[in-house]
């Protein structure tokens, strides 16, 4: 009998730790969770600011906060990262999902398109036919696109892999794409048309570079991507089952200087497709006066496997 999986990302900003008091805090990744249509079996969260330290206390504090929540115990993996501390991490449900393959911390020298990888066995009934699901978590650099897309580049691999693979996290950039919220680099700040733009002659334009590099660009010609390598966005795949009425929301807080952007992704490979319920994807937006402690807004789709 399939089996349903829902699946949340969040960018919870440094992993809710208050810099004043050293202390985390987990309320507004609560309020979060607790809007999701169905209680996620995979979490593949951003910023796990210093989680590692003290025998890895803010992971298992994170994950206690989770459990509080939604009512079922939740495991935790932590990630690596070269970024500072604000590393990724899975939390899942150990009732319908277990581990096969999570390359350590303490592992030296991995290859980098196995790091923040999961190879999860999905617990159906039938152990002789259980099937397998691989999680990839990443936060792509948010300094400039050429970083980015040697980011991206990691993940490749993964795309025309024979197992089911979904991908989440802040991935830092909003794909090509009229149907994505249109957004002018000229009226930002310098400092952002920096780290999400590239200067074409004379003027500044929009970079999709990475994003694209695994899903494919827009034609808006035809109104489907050219060359991809077998990923694909599980917010087009909605817009796509809409009937293209659906509106792709933004997934930052908007602020000043800035303009909001979708950069939280969830995507599937060729692999999964098939396991996706397009109609299930919702951008998990506070109502206001909501104390959500990110900036972010969690995505979340479902699965059945």
């Amino acid at each position: 009998m399939p089996i349903l999986l829902p699946v949340l990302t969040c960018n919870y900003e440094g992993g809710g730790l208050n810099k004043a008091t050293l202390r985390y805090r987990f309320d507004g990744l609560q309020n979060t969770l607790s809007r999701a249509p169905k209680r996620p079996a995979l979490i593949l969260f951003c910023e796990a600011k210093n989680y590692g330290a003290a025998g890895n206390t803010g992971l298992y504090q994170a994950a206690e906060a989770i459990t509080d929540v939604l009512g079922t115990p939740y495991a935790a993996l932590l990630g690596r990262g070269d970024r500072g501390p604000i590393t990724p991490a899975i939390f899942y449900d150990p009732g319908l999902l277990l581990p096969r393959f999570w390359i350590d911390r303490g592992e030296v020298d991995p290859y980098p398109d196995q790091v923040n990888i999961c190879r999860f066995a999905v617990l159906d009934a039938d152990a002789r036919t259980r099937p397998e699901l691989i999680a990839a978590v990443d936060h792509f650099p948010g300094d400039h696109p050429q970083a980015r897309v040697k980011a991206a580049a990691r993940l490749h691999r993964w795309a025309k892999d024979r197992t089911p693979v979904i991908v989440g996290g802040d991935l830092n950039e909003q794909p090509s794409g009229e149907h994505y919220p249109p957004w002018n680099p000229e009226p930002c700040t310098p400092l952002v048309r920096r780290r999400k733009a590239r200067h074409v002659g004379g003027a500044w334009v929009h970079s999709s570079d990475a994003l694209d590099s695994l899903v494919g660009t827009w034609n808006p010609v035809t109104g489907v991507r050219d060359d991809g390598i077998g990923f694909h966005l599980l917010s087009e795949l909605a817009w796509i089952a809409s009937g293209h009425t659906m509106r792709i929301q933004p997934t930052v807080i908007d602020k000043p200087g800035e303009v909001p952007l979708t950069i939280d992704h969830l995507l599937v490979n060729d692999a999964l497709l098939p396991h996706v319920i397009p109609t299930s994807f919702r951008t998990l937006v506070a109502p206001s006066g909501t104390q959500e402690g990110s900036d972010h807004i969690a995505v979340y789709a479902e699965l059945r496997m």
